[in-house]
Order: structure tokens, then C-alpha cells, then sequence
């Protein structure tokens, strides 16, 4: 398998991952908001923990150990307030995903006028799909809703058309040609 058939098929998984955890976030938004905050604080008091731990055996060499203390702190603090307050990560992950979408519209935008030079005619499409996820990210970033349950089935539906769409960019440079 060449390269870019590598690329297409990972970004193909992802699309489908990105599918399967949006539809997952609106069937059991609140369960899988807290199930994911306290993972990540999981993670992160792990890795904060084998940094400081780090840190703390090695001799200083130009300021990266205290380097590696620094992040191993932030990353202990982030992960005990994960844990302890996962309604408060909840709360930002709206703003963190809506920039994810615009920059995912601005992807798509381009893809489209790509597929637009190469004659494919329905191009039209990916730029809507595009412009729809661009919506949504705005949407998120501007309001991004009160009630958890609500916001996290939102950005369950965003990530669904996200991941549909990369499937559907996918379509069209297969259909058509190469990237």
C-alpha cells in the first residue's frame, strides 16, 4: 500500500472514530462527558507524576529538569481538578471544539476549491459540508450553551457531520483522483 492510500485510509479510521464518539456523546452525554473528563485527569496525574518523579532524579542540565517539574505540577493540578471537577473541563470543551470546527471549515473550504480546479462537479458539496461545520464551531464558540447534557449532544452532532464529511472529502478524492 502506498502512502497516500496509508494517509487516506488513517484519516478514514479517524473520521469513523470521530463518527462513533459523536453519536456516543448524544445517545449518554452525561456519562461520557464525566467518563472522558476524569480519563483525561487519569492520564494526566500520570504523566504529571512520572515527570516530577523524573525530575526529581536527574541533575540539572541547562534548566530542563526544572523544566520537567514545571510541567509535572501543571499536569498533577490539571488532572486532580479533572477528577474533582469534571463539570468545570466540561464547561470550556465547547469553546476547544468550535476552534477545532473552524479550522476544520477552513480545511474544507480548501479541499473544495481544490476539487473545483480539478474539474469534479459536485466540489460544491464539501465547500456546504465545509461551511456547515464552520457554523457549528462558531456557534460553540459564541454560545456555548448552559446545560452539559445539551452541549456535550451538540457537540456529539457536530463531531458526527465533522467526521462525515472528512468521509465524504474522502469519497470525492478517490472518485475523482488524488489529493
Amino acid at each position: 500500500m502506498n502512502d497516500s492510500k496509508k494517509i487516506a485510509v488513517g484519516r478514514a479510521i479517524l473520521a469513523a472514530a470521530c463518527i462513533t464518539l459523536g453519536v456516543i456523546l448524544m445517545v449518554h452525554p452525561g456519562f461520557t462527558g464525566i467518563v472522558i473528563c476524569r480519563s483525561a485527569g487519569a492520564l494526566a496525574l500520570a504523566f504529571g507524576g512520572s515527570r516530577v518523579f523524573s525530575a526529581l532524579r536527574q541533575q540539572d542540565v541547562m534548566g530542563w529538569v526544572r523544566l520537567d517539574m514545571v510541567v509535572g505540577i501543571l499536569l498533577l493540578g490539571f488532572g486532580v481538578f479533572a477528577l474533582v471537577q469534571p463539570e468545570a473541563i466540561l464547561s470550556i470543551l465547547p469553546i476547544v471544539l468550535g476552534i477545532y470546527l473552524l479550522v476544520e471549515c477552513l480545511s474544507k473550504t480548501r479541499r473544495a476549491i481544490t476539487l473545483k480546479k480539478m474539474g469534479y462537479v459536485r466540489w460544491w458539496s464539501v465547500l456546504v459540508m465545509g461551511i456547515l461545520a464552520g457554523a457549528l464551531g462558531a456557534l460553540l464558540i459564541v454560545n456555548p450553551f448552559q446545560a452539559a447534557e445539551t452541549m456535550l449532544m451538540f457537540l456529539g452532532a457536530s463531531m458526527v457531520l465533522d467526521g462525515a464529511a472528512d468521509l465524504w472529502v474522502l469519497w470525492c478524492f478517490a472518485a475523482h483522483g488524488t489529493e
